[in-house]
């Protein structure tokens, strides 16, 4: 950081003391999704690029096969993340279907290829594709659909392979829990059955119930994610293991915490309470909802998530201000710059007391509406730019352990370095 910057912050830093420990990050998808997925997500190149860039945990979309072989990816329809629609042998599969997420959005009517029609062989001669390129990214056609056991692996090893302080987490998600339900595939016993073969957990001597502590301790933490309320009652009677319920952002999906889709319901989170450890609640919602229902998320025991930002250091501090614990990142490394500003204003007591009753009124406002003096909001700027560019060049390969050309098992050194490139621009 600039010399010049220092007198600048010191002398704008407000005096407030702060209790709010830095932000987790959860790898969405792998740690670059949305408009950042130049690689293919879910894949394992997406998972080492967010491993590279600092990740806490990393987040894997749960699905099943045709004949129940639970593997990785955002959505069970295919042709959006892979070659299938390329495929002549399986042309006479594409279908139109109504799909019940279960997160209380409503249906949604799709058409395209479904993994519930095909087999497990099937799938595995796919390619994977980025959602960014249109068939024709730096990686396309490279990685096959993995396995969710062989993801949790993968996981593991990449721990040591960007020599990590602690082992990544993994946050598995039971996608469209309900409609796989509905279609006699059922996630959650082989979900568990999964994580237990994974080393998280160890079943009960002459018990069905998958508990923590007989886990392997080198592992590092797993959550378990749903939308779905249902699935989450179903985990509760098979596992130990902390439970996470995702909220909606749609209109419809508040429902689950506000009877009004304008006030939150205590009651209806306190009754999330009783099935869930954590609440991961979306950005997309009003910063004054947002904020009443992390209280209310609060008071009833659960630890707050948010999912998902991508490079707005504004909303990475509101989250910061209100207490959240973790939150979904769609651009890892942009979101360790947004970090290391926080951990500033934090230090310089830029950041008070997220529970307050003014930050509660107040909502996102709070950053750019503080009393801190202009010439502090310029220094502030300034800092997060510097800090953010400082961090993308260290990031280049050759610079130690965040080196990704070491991660990419499956391609060479030069392809590595042109799609990190491609990226960079």
């Amino acid at each position: 950081m600039p010399k010049l910057l220092v007198p600048l912050l010191v002398a704008a830093a407000a005096s407030i003391p702060t209790t709010h420990a830095r932000l987790q990050f959860v790898g969405h998808r792998g740690g670059m999704s949305g408009h950042n997925t130049f690689v293919p997500e879910h894949s394992k190149a997406a998972y080492a690029l967010g491993a590279s860039n600092g990740v806490n945990l990393i987040e894997p979309d749960v699905i099943s096969s045709k004949d129940g072989v639970l593997f990785v990816m955002h959505r069970n329809e295919l042709s959006r993340t892979s070659d299938i629609s390329e495929k002549a042998e399986f042309a006479d599969r594409k279908t139109t279907k109504v799909i019940d997420d279960g997160d209380g959005s409503g249906k949604s009517t799709l058409t395209g290829w479904f993994s519930e029609d095909f087999t497990w062989e099937e799938i595995s001669t796919l390619r994977l594709r980025s959602t960014l390129y249109d068939g024709d990214g730096p990686l396309d056609g490279i990685y096959s659909f993995l396995k969710f056991e062989e993801m949790m692996v993968y996981v593991q090893t990449l721990s040591g392979m960007v020599n990590a302080d602690t082992p990544f987490g993994i946050y598995p998600e039971t996608k469209l829990s309900n409609y796989f339900s509905s279609i006699n595939l059922p996630l959650e016993e082989k979900f568990m059955d999964a994580i237990a073969n994974a080393g998280y957990c160890g079943y009960e001597e002459n018990g069905t119930i998958c508990k923590a502590e007989l886990g392997d301790d080198s592992l590092g933490p797993i959550l378990l994610q749903s939308f779905c309320p249902e699935s989450l009652q179903t985990l509760r009677t098979m596992t130990n293991l902390p439970t996470v319920c995702l909220i909606n952002g749609g209109s419809a999906g508040e429902l689950k915490i506000s009877t009004d889709k304008k006030t939150v319901d205590p009651e209806m989170v306190a009754e999330i309470a009783t099935y869930s450890d954590m609440l991961s609640l979306p950005t997309s919602f009003d910063s004054n909802f947002f904020a009443a229902a992390t209280k209310a998320g609060k008071d009833a025991g659960m630890t707050i998530h948010a999912w998902y930002v991508d490079d707005d250091p504004e909303l990475y501090t509101f989250l910061t201000d209100l207490g959240v614990a973790a939150t979904f990142t769609n651009n890892m490394a942009y979101s360790h710059g947004a970090a290391d500003m926080i951990d500033f204003l934090q230090d310089s007591g830029r950041l008070g007391d997220g529970d307050s009753q003014e930050k509660l009124s107040k909502g996102k406002t709070n950053f750019t509406n503080s009393i801190v003096l202009p010439a502090a909001l310029f220094a502030v700027v300034a800092m997060a730019g510097v800090t953010f560019w400082s961090h993308r060049l260290q990031n280049q390969p050759g610079q130690g352990k965040r080196d990704f050309s070491e991660l990419g098992d499956e391609i060479d050194d030069e392809d590595v370095r042109l799609s990190w490139n491609s990226y960079d621009c």
